[in-house]
């Protein structure tokens, strides 16, 4: 048999607010452990960031949080001290770099004001017919700075000047210019067109410069126009006109023409020719028998040529 018992209303309020109390405990422990884990999570975040982040300085500048981010690449606090320990050598470096700066630019500045380095004279040799005047205007080097001196250029400058042959140029320290010249040397004394001309063994000609003694004057009958220094005079021509004058000394002018080559007017009263090269010996020889036995015949030529000395001939 169930017994049935009537609950009264006040512990129906009991067990409500009993109910209601101990959900309210729940709901705090809950709460709790969600704010301590909250908190815990957070507290760990902070720590793992405060490791890994360099500290900074309140007041500081960005530069210095710059040097402070880098400190864990560079090793830390140590790495910053030895960079601060290196800028007072980096700053020596840069002042001895710029006293030596200072210094060259004083030396480059005394040589280039002071009188002591310019080009007022040299010191020539070789020259006998050239004067020193002359090969002083050309070599260029009047009043330069020994900086500006190329020895290259002053060999060229004088190598242009006719009659000289070569040049060798010395420059040493502080103003002294050595210059060596070689000189054509002259054996004939060229006239043509109205102008003399100094002319040596290759057939170079080049101003006359003065009067030389024994020199073999030569007259060209053919030709109008002057001599310049780049004229040529054939080398036959002047083999033969040195050995004419050594075999006949008292010869006193030579003709050149191109067709019969060199050529003399015989104290006789009559134009030999000789032709060229240096076989003059034999023809010589060839026109004396010629000369002998034309006056054996009383015979007077006006003209005995020998450039053929297999067939010489003359005419009245």
């Amino acid at each position: 048999m169930t017994t049935l018992r009537r609950t009264s209303t006040d512990d129906s309020v009991k067990r409500a607010d009993a109910v209601r109390a101990r959900r309210k405990q729940k709901e705090m422990q809950r709460t709790w452990t969600a704010a301590r884990t909250v908190s815990h999570t957070r507290a760990v975040h902070e720590k793992t960031s405060l490791a890994s982040t360099p500290t900074r300085r309140r007041g500081t500048t960005g530069r210095t949080r710059r040097w402070n981010a880098m400190a864990p690449a560079l090793g830390g606090l140590s790495s910053i001290r030895a960079l601060t320990d290196a800028l007072p050598m980096l700053q020596g470096w840069r002042l001895a770099s710029l006293t030596m700066v200072m210094l060259l630019g004083s030396l480059l500045f005394h040589i280039l004001s002071s009188p002591q380095y310019f080009i007022n004279s040299i010191n020539l040799s070789g020259s006998k017919y050239i004067p020193g005047e002359e090969i002083y205007d050309e070599s260029g080097v009047h009043h330069l700075n020994i900086l500006w001196l190329d020895p290259a250029q002053i060999k060229e400058n004088l190598e242009a000047v006719p009659g000289i042959k070569d040049v060798y140029v010395e420059i040493q320290w502080p103003n002294q210019v050595y210059i060596a010249v070689v000189e054509n040397e002259p054996v004939l004394a060229w006239s043509q067109g109205g102008q003399m001309m100094w002319v040596d063994r290759d057939g170079v000609a080049f101003p006359q410069r003065s009067e030389i003694a024994g020199l073999v004057p030569i007259v060209a009958d053919d030709a109008n126009y002057p001599l310049t220094s780049e004229s040529r005079i054939p080398r036959e021509a002047i083999a033969g006109a040195l050995q004419l004058k050594q075999l006949r000394s008292n010869i006193e002018l030579l003709h050149y023409d191109a067709v019969n080559g060199l050529s003399y007017q015989d104290g006789r009263n009559w134009r030999g020719y000789f032709g060229v090269g240096t076989d003059m010996d034999v023809k010589l020889v060839v026109y004396e028998t010629l000369i002998e036995n034309l006056l054996s015949r009383g015979i007077h030529p006006s003209v005995v040529s020998v450039v053929n000395e297999d067939a010489p001939y003359y005419r009245r």
